[in-house]
């Protein structure tokens, strides 16, 4: 089994966070080990001295206490043995708690931590399912490494090599017979260890799927049942547990040749060791109750040799674990094609203009979604951005906070590259609401203050965005107003009310950017209502690109940036590209004749 310690250093490293948990654990599993070397002893001396009789050691005999009360003295002995390896079993199992939890935790929050810092081309490419499970899954996982690596290297290989050691002064030829069956076990484990691992991999993909699938059906529940999709999905997600349990019975299957590997050859090594014996007591080199002490040895040493087998399992399997954790942690965002340079500065406040310079865009060599993309947004401008679906008009707003980079061209930011600007301090001066409803598990007041995440921000504040996002009101009518839990558990709220919230968030924030991806989709009358007129707040003396097909929204623009295919076909303000009748007028008409049936 591939263990090497330098691959597990971030394991050691919340390890040593608990330094006190980590020694008393050090102690109790070493304890356990002298114990089980000192346990069979008592036995041997009432065998030999009390029962066949044999003499007294000098070393004994000269205590006449001793001596006389021989066998009480190994009751007591036995007794205080069992007493001791009870409380070291209890301390063994506190610490481990602790180690374990701590290790979880920190793995958790790292893997949480990376992955929020990686650019949104990540989640693309694994699937929310596949994250989630490397932070969830693949974590907990991770507890095998700590409770099998600390037993075996504290506990069980001390025992195995201390009981060899004292086997080895008692008879070295004996000890020599019993000894050779370790290294048939080293081979055995080596070639079933990497099989175990290759399929506990597998299996953590598939289960990583089946998350994926359940997670998308949650969240899409409405449209299975509308579009009667039932069927589909559960044969989908059958086949995915189909695959995972194929993956477990292959890893089961070795897991128990492994185990009945070991089985056949202790079975032997005790057939050996009775035989052997026996033979060595009629020759005069050992007692009967040293042949007791071999075989209480060859007891002992069958634990930790069972403990490799149980563990062998289960650490390959938590390695699989922590390949795919590490395969995360490893990922930079320059990986991703989002870097941040290493001369890069803040950026200054934004004063004059955007401007697009020749942006090329594609997902993937095959995917081109911006082609040659040019336009200027001067400060204070309101400009739409407007196509059919899949012309790249999201792709155009996701750049500007560099959620990624173009593949080619530039945007400026004020006459500089953006890619000259820190990421965070770009993005301090954008705010964004979005297409989708997002909304945090949270009170609805941290949902509004998460706006400005860098300062406390006090209820006045908070309320008067409310207002002005026209969200007090609602707000007030919610079970505990502004203390009410949002999100899954909590209240769930309207697309209205949501994308009000999101406006609130964003008065609070008062970059001098504003990024709006389609603001009014999929809602009704008043909401949109509502809604508009706290983007009129909103949106006063603020720089917004958006992009919309809601006609007020498009025909006051300043500027309306047509987007077909991934190019600029046309650039200019309604009315100019109206009396063009080109690609703009040709979309205008029919939203108009979607919005008043029978206009055209």
């Amino acid at each position: 089994m591939s263990f090497r310690l330098t691959k597990y250093r971030m394991v050691f490293h919340f390890l040593w966070d608990r330094k006190r948990a980590l020694l008393l654990l050090f102690f109790c599993l070493v304890g356990q080990a002298l114990l089980s070397i000192v346990e069979p002893w008592p036995l041997q001396a009432v065998f030999d001295y009390l029962l066949l009789n044999k003499p007294i050691p000098e070393v004994i005999a000269k205590h006449s206490f001793v001596a006389d009360h021989l066998l009480g003295l190994m009751i007591i002995a036995m007794v205080l043995i069992a007493l001791l390896m009870g409380l070291a079993l209890f301390g063994q199992n506190l610490c481990l708690v602790k180690l374990k939890q701590q290790v979880v935790k920190g793995l958790r929050v790292k893997v949480f931590g990376h992955v929020l810092e990686l650019p949104i081309a990540y989640f693309k490419k694994l699937g929310s399912g596949e994250v989630l499970s490397r932070i969830t899954a693949d974590t907990d996982n991770i507890q095998a490494i700590v409770e099998g690596g600390a037993i075996l290297v504290f506990r069980s290989f001390p025992t195995f090599f201390g009981i060899l050691c004292v086997m080895l002064l008692l008879d070295y030829p004996f000890a020599v017979v019993v000894a050779c069956i370790a290294p048939v076990l080293a081979v055995v484990t080596y070639y079933f260890s990497d099989r175990i691992k290759q399929y506990s991999k597998y299996k953590r993909f598939q289960e990583s799927r089946i998350m994926a699938v359940a997670e998308t059906a949650a969240r899409t529940l409405k449209c299975l049942k509308i579009l009667g999709l039932k069927n589909q999905e559960l044969h989908r997600f059958e086949q995915f547990c189909d695959a995972s349990n194929e993956a477990s019975k292959k890893a089961g299957m070795y897991e128990g040749a492994y185990g009945g590997a070991v089985n056949v050859l202790l079975s032997l090594g005790t057939a050996i060791v009775v035989l052997l014996g026996v033979v060595r007591i009629r020759e005069g080199h050992i007692t009967p109750g040293e042949l007791l002490v071999f075989m209480g040895y060859f007891r002992s040493m069958y634990k930790p040799v069972r403990e490799f087998t149980k563990y062998l399992g289960k650490i390959s399997k938590a390695s699989a674990s922590y390949d795919r954790i590490t395969e995360v942690l490893e990922i930079t965002p320059c990986d991703l094609g989002v870097c941040e340079a290493i001369d890069a500065v803040d950026a200054p406040p934004f004063s004059r203009e955007i401007q697009f310079d020749r942006v090329c865009f594609c997902y993937d060599k095959d995917r081109k979604v911006l082609h040659e993309v040019s336009f200027t947004v001067r400060k204070g401008e309101k400009v739409a951005i407007v196509g059919e679906s899949g012309a790249g008009k999201s792709t155009i707003l996701n750049l500007i906070p560099r959620f990624f980079d173009p593949t080619s061209g530039r945007i400026l930011l004020d006459g500089v590259d953006i890619k000259n600007f820190k990421i965070i301090s770009l993005r301090k001066q954008i705010a964004v609401v979005p297409q989708e409803h997002i909304i945090f598990h949270a009170s609805v007041f941290e949902n509004i203050a998460l706006g400005c995440p860098d300062r406390k921000v006090c209820e006045s504040e908070v309320i008067m965005a409310a207002k002005k996002a026209n969200a007090h009101e609602f707000i007030m009518r919610l079970p505990h107003g502004y203390d009410t839990i949002l999100g899954p558990g909590g209240v769930e709220l309207s697309g209205g009310q949501a994308k009000r919230l999101h406006i609130a968030r964003a008065l609070l924030r008062d970059a001098p950017i504003l990024l709006l991806d389609e603001p009014t989709s999929g809602l009704d009358p008043y909401a949109e209502s509502q809604v508009m007129e706290a983007f009129d707040r909103l949106m006063e003396h603020r720089t917004i690109i958006m992009v919309s097909h809601y006609l007020p929204l498009i025909a006051n623009s300043d500027t309306i940036v047509v987007i077909e295919g991934g190019q600029v076909v046309e650039l200019g303000q309604h009315g100019e590209l109206l009396r063009r009748k080109g690609v703009y007028y040709n979309f205008w008409r029919r939203q108009l004749a979607r919005a008043v049936p029978g206009y055209y």
